[in-house]
């Protein structure tokens, strides 16, 4: 099994540079909701969730977790949000490890703040503004059995550090807190010179090594689960996530995600880009019950500018394929002449609704702006036309959303609203379709009713904004900005391990190490472009 084969989502716990020198693995930040979606598309063999973000954002969800298992994804978990979900998963195929996973496991704790802290962002590698519950009291315990402090005395410290939000927690105000006022006051002192000599246990970090360490020694065989029911919620959760990049362009990551990480800077075209990757899922769905027709060619046609596709070419043109068959449907049923004017009228709606009304008139040439805007309103036409089907109705009046409408582009009177009209070449039958229209998408686009539309896009590990990037033709353009992005972080990475080096004494002669770091600093940016270039090309 080779690096590429594993992700390990890493925060906290463990520093990843440590982690590298025990396992060779895909490192990304602590998991999230939806990360576990997102990781199924790097198509590993393992995925191992030692931190998870909770606090500021919707945890790991369990169902996502089933689905990689489904996919024959081994899934492990230890330490930290790692070791909680492989607690509640352990039936259904998830691999625990480490004793705060056994503890939770046996009912030991019971409690999540057990391993919850306060920790800084990914430039600060994550570092712990807090201690963990778990570490506090392996360090107790410890200190107990080694004669340092009496038992008594240890759940006295225990129930002080329980006591404090886990964000404020620490072993340090604990022990203040416990001996205050106490006739025992240098058993404290005791206590304190104890940790100082190596007497603290962090338990979190030794059961992410010990994760580590049984993934390298030992063959990892996927459990056998039956089929995950895919309720709604599951499939929005998973319709968004392929229509998104990862939060943060880690090194690890393979050179399409960061392609897709860099569609973000692309400013007024990412937002219509993003809906068109969406809408591109839901018709993909729409595709099943129709009749296979050999489309690869005009697939070729329609998606001629998709760039380097390398290996993953005949899957992007079957997905394409199946959302071609169902374009050709709908202009079968209508006729081509009035599908093309029912497309130009909702591009020009669409560019309405952004602002980009003018733009789109104007325009001379057929740029990037009009490719993504013109197959929206194709592919818009036949979602609108399954809402009609499904006979959805708006939940509130034409009135409370002209309103809503209104306020959200600070057209407060009516004289505005007149003048945003004749700007827009609206008149008021236009201007009600539009308000109707923005309704539906914001309905289609919350996936509040792909359900009942029959939009139900399939869980298959698929990023549709890279498919998105590569249908208007934007991926050449943003393999080059990715490419330099890359080679920066990877820049870094490696000055930032010479300086370390340099500090900690490894090299030979530390003087001329840090002497000559300057100049190894601007070397290492051009061994990095190189290095991300063969990666890229």
């Amino acid at each position: 099994m080779n690096a590429h084969d594993i992700v390990v989502f890493l925060g906290p716990s463990l520093s990843i540079d440590q982690a590298r020198r025990t396992l060779p693995a895909r490192y990304l930040g602590p998991a999230r909701c939806g990360d576990v979606l997102k990781a199924r598309r790097l198509s590993p063999r393992v995925i191992a969730i030692v931190d998870g973000v909770f606090a500021r954002t919707a945890a790991i969800w369990h169902k996502e977790i089933l689905l990689a298992l489904e996919d024959g994804i081994a899934v492990f978990g230890a330490s930290s949000m790692g070791a909680l979900r492989a607690a509640e998963l352990v039936p259904f195929g998830m691999v625990g490890i480490g004793r705060i996973f056994e503890a939770y496991r046996d009912g030991v704790y019971t409690d999540d703040d057990e391993v919850a802290l306060l920790h800084g962002p990914a430039d600060s590698a994550y570092r712990g503004l807090s201690e963990a519950m778990v570490n506090i009291r392996s360090t107790v315990a410890h200190a107990v059995s080694s004669g340092v402090i009496r038992p008594e005395s240890g759940e006295r410290v225990i129930r002080c550090a329980k006591d404090t939000f886990y964000q404020e927690r620490s072993l340090g105000a604990a022990i203040e807190s416990a001996w205050r006022g106490d006739a025992h006051a240098e058993e404290a002192s005791r206590f304190r010179r104890f940790i100082e000599n190596g007497g603290y246990v962090n338990q979190k970090r030794l059961d992410a090594l010990e994760l580590l360490a049984y993934l390298r020694d030992s063959k990892t065989q996927p459990a056998a689960v039956p089929p995950v029911h895919r309720t709604s919620v599951i499939r929005k959760l998973h319709y968004q996530t392929t229509c998104r990049p990862f939060d943060a362009p880690d090194i690890d990551l393979p050179p399409e995600e960061h392609v897709v990480f860099e569609a973000g800077a692309l400013g007024r075209i990412y937002p219509p880009l993003c809906r068109l990757a969406q809408l591109m899922a839901q018709v993909h769905a729409l595709a099943d019950g129709l009749p296979t027709i050999e489309a690869r060619q005009k697939t070729r046609r329609w998606a001629a500018t998709a760039g380097d596709l390398d290996v993953a070419r005949q899957r992007f043109e079957e997905r394409m394929g199946r959302i071609r068959m169902v374009v050709d449907d709908y202009a079968r049923r209508h006729g081509r002449h009035k599908a093309e004017r029912v497309q130009r009228r909702d591009m020009l709606d669409m560019g309405r609704i952004d602002d980009a009304y003018h733009r789109l008139r104007r325009a001379r040439q057929p740029g990037a702006e009009i490719s993504v805007y013109r197959r929206i309103a194709t592919l818009w036409a036949i979602v609108d036309e399954q809402l009609e089907r499904a006979r959805v109705d708006l939940p509130v009046t034409l009135q409370f959303l002209s309103d809503e409408f209104r306020r959200k582009r600070g057209l407060e009177l009516r004289a505005d609203t007149l003048a945003w009209r004749r700007a827009n070449d609206l008149d008021r039958r236009g201007y009600e379709r539009l308000v109707a229209m923005d309704a539906r998408l914001a309905l289609v686009g919350a996936g509040s009713h792909a359900h009942s539309l029959g939009l139900r896009p399939r869980t298959d590990p698929t990023c549709w904004l890279l498919d998105a990037i590569r249908l208007v033709g934007l991926y050449a353009r943003l393999k080059g900005r990715a490419r330099i992005a890359l080679a920066s972080i990877s820049g870094a990475h490696m000055a930032k391990k010479m300086k370390k080096a340099a500090k900690s004494g490894k090299t030979a002669k530390k003087s001329v190490a840090v002497k000559n770091l300057k100049a190894k600093k601007a070397r290492s940016a051009k061994t990095a472009m190189a290095s991300v270039r063969r990666r890229m090309d």
